[in-house]
């Protein structure tokens, strides 16, 4: 084995993902004792960082190696596989990281830092290593776990020169607490495999039901104690309460293992938002951030609406349409239109679609989904007028793992006989010219996909309301004029819209298609991202006046269509989800609130005036949204309800998270679990 596999082994073993829990808690008490960044703190950062946890969990892989290897976790971000041969290089390499940098903390750190760096050394070793295995002993397990949290802070402040006594002693029983629950409630995703090993642990030995009350009161009481402290306190444990969420996951469904799993992946990425809020209140208790309320919530609204506003402007910029260069030939496409339960909305989507196509060589494909309302026999009435060129296919039962549309679109390719093809919702209607620009786009910047934003139509008021808010979050925070950028090249950065996409049929084939990703519910996303995974080309062209759509016809639709797709599209995280639902009320709530809340409590002129700025940036971000995608002006004056109703919704989705409730849309449940990309598969090899 190579030196660059060996040290790659070792870092994944060390797990990346928890560097930061370990060396933060170092590093805050001991900036906390101190005010400084000494090279004593800076040295301990670096060794609580990578050699602890190396020894934490590389100690832990050389003795678990049985059951590790029946734990589908392992070999992920959670840490690596340690087989029996790699076992004494594991040991050795554990040794040489880190003797060196904690005897120079011993050395530096004086004899009680020395004393706790070797009782934290000594509590990580024995929670794997034979004969003690704490890990092993039921609820001994989930304490010495905390404790390898908890006691690289205690060294934090004795290291520097602290005494036991100046140490915050209810904040670190809280840490403790926090620690117990956290391991906890990742023993019960492994109770199989641990099982299956021979292994106990809390979750073993009480169950999932009891070991998740057991995790719900641990993070409770964390919650009562850090609001104790004052008003900073008070704010983190708005932070902390989050926590309670993923206990409440798991009792949900206790008998389902996926709830478990489901519940670990939120703890892990809501640590992130937890320790980011954490931090910036630790920054603002040394002095180092404003410490004025006004300046803060000024500053922050007024940042997170100048990044919406600037994000609009960016995204009309680079998705600007550029100059036809077309040659003058007919261009042969196949437009395939999926669709389940339309028969309302296709006679005008197809009406629309049989006059674009008439500048184009175009034949139309609907293919239905099992609709029990007409709609095959609404579409062969709708597209009678184009003869053999026109098609109405029923796709076969859906297997299990597929979503519905993603299902319809594969079908649709396999029938397709031409070199282009475009996905067009059954509730999208497009202008005249819409085909020949958009298949000129993808000739002038020489893409294999393009897809067009087009503009929500709404016509009642209840639309005006309730709509707005889809736009806002896509135009607001997603960096969609990225795609047009070199970084559009990037699987991170490419970007596709649903109801309007045109792809090259030889792209579509290279990439898998949809059934790369066939249980997606963010299936746009997803097939541009396996098309630049594929080595193609995407691109993002605005067409607020190449096409329409009515997705949400009702209040009620909107919120279904929240429900569905604010998680999907956030990867699953339940942190990026709640971060989401956070951006929001900062740029478009806070805004509104600050100038009418200084004015009544009578705030100095000057913080009256700075109030108007965030608030300024709003509704500038709101007009431009209004130019740019054709959006009625009034829903400017809507905005307050809009984002009242988009937030509840929001909320809802969070809460058919945490309750275990699968999505849903037009009668049927869609995968529950997320579908990592597959190895490209030939669209007529579909498995079914």
């Amino acid at each position: 084995m190579s030196i660059r596999a060996a040290l790659g082994d070792l870092v994944r073993v060390s797990r990346p993902i928890s560097w930061v829990n370990t060396a933060l808690p170092f590093v805050a008490v001991a900036f906390d004792a101190t005010r400084e960044l000494t090279p004593l703190l800076l040295l301990g950062a670096w060794a609580f960082a990578v050699p602890y946890n190396l020894l934490l969990y590389g100690v832990n892989d050389v003795f678990d190696y049985a059951s590790d290897a029946r734990n589908p976790r392992k070999g992920s971000a959670e840490g690596g596989l340690v087989p029996p041969e790699r076992a004494r290089r594991t040991l050795i390499a554990i040794a040489a990281l880190n003797v060196p940098w904690f005897g120079l903390l011993a050395w530096f750190g004086g004899p009680i830092g020395a004393l706790a760096l070797v009782a934290t050394l000594v509590v990580a070793i024995v929670y794997s290593a034979p004969p003690l295995r704490t890990k092993e002993r039921p609820l001994l397990d989930s304490l010495t776990s905390a404790l390898h949290f908890a006691l690289p802070a205690l060294c934090g402040s004795l290291v520097v020169g602290g005494t036991l006594g100046a140490l915050p002693w209810g904040l670190l029983a809280a840490f403790v607490a926090w620690g117990i629950g956290s391991h906890a409630l990742g023993a019960i995703q492994d109770i199989e495999s641990d099982r299956g090993a021979g292994i106990g642990s809390i979750a073993t030995a009480a169950g999932a039901r009891r070991t998740a009350l057991l995790v719900l009161g641990a993070y409770a009481a964390v919650v009562v104690a850090v609001a104790t402290h004052g008003g900073l306190g008070v704010v983190a444990a708005v932070v902390l309460s989050l926590y309670l969420l993923l206990p409440l996951a798991v009792l949900a469904r206790p008998a389902e293992p996926a709830a478990a799993r489901r519940a670990w992946r939120g703890f892990l990425g809501l640590n992130y938002l937890a320790g980011f809020v954490v931090t910036q209140l630790l920054l603002w208790h040394w002095g180092l951030t404003a410490t004025d309320p006004w300046n803060l919530a000024i500053g922050a609204s007024a940042g997170a609406a100048g990044i919406a506003l600037a994000n609009a402007l960016l995204t009309r910029l680079g998705s600007r349409r550029r100059r036809g260069r077309g040659a003058g030939v007919r261009p042969s496409i196949t437009v395939v239109v999926p669709c389940r339960n339309e028969a309302a909305r296709l006679p005008a989507t197809l009406a629309a679609l049989i006059v674009a196509a008439q500048a184009v060589d175009a034949e139309v494909l609907v293919v239905d989904d099992g609709s029990s309302d007409g709609s095959p026999a609404a579409a062969a009435i709708a597209l009678a007028a184009l003869g053999e060129r026109g098609r109405v296919l029923r796709a076969p039962a859906k297997p299990a793992g597929w979503a519905g549309k993603g299902w319809a679109c594969q079908i649709g390719a396999e029938a397709a006989r031409t070199d282009l093809l475009l996905f067009l919702d059954a509730d999208t209607v497009l202008e005249p010219r819409a085909l020949e620009v958009l298949i000129d786009e993808l000739t002038a910047r020489d893409a294999d996909l393009v897809s067009g934003v087009t503009r929500y139509s709404m016509p009642t008021v209840t639309e005006r309301i309730a709509v707005p808010g889809f736009p806002m979050l896509l135009f607001g925070f997603v960096p969609v004029w990225l795609a047009g950028t070199r970084l559009g090249r990037r699987i991170g950065f490419s970007f596709a819209y649903g109801p309007i996409l045109l792809v090259r049929r030889a792209a579509y084939l290279r990439s898998g298609g949809h059934g790369a990703t066939p249980g997606s519910a963010r299936e746009d996303l997803d097939l541009a991202a396996n098309v630049v995974r594929s080595g193609g080309r995407v691109a993002v062209v605005h067409a607020a006046d190449l096409a329409w759509t009515r997705h949400y016809p009702t209040a009620r639709d909107a919120v279904a269509a929240w429900r569905r797709v604010l998680l999907p599209y956030a990867g699953r995280s339940l942190a990026l989800g709640l971060a989401a639902i956070a951006g929001q009320l900062l740029a478009f709530g806070v805004p509104l609130m600050l100038l009418p809340v200084a004015l009544v409590v009578g705030a100095p002129a000057g913080v009256v005036a700075a109030a108007c700025l965030p608030l300024g940036l709003l509704i500038s971000f709101r007009l431009v949204l209004s130019a740019t995608q054709r959006l009625p002006v009034s829903t400017v004056a809507l905005h307050p309800l809009t984002l009242a109703l988009t937030v509840a919704a929001q909320v809802l989705a969070i809460a058919d998270w945490v309750a275990g409730r699968p999505l849903a849309w037009r009668g049927r449940e869609l995968p529950s679990e997320p579908h990592p990309a597959k190895p490209p598969t030939p669209v007529g090899e579909t498995a079914r």
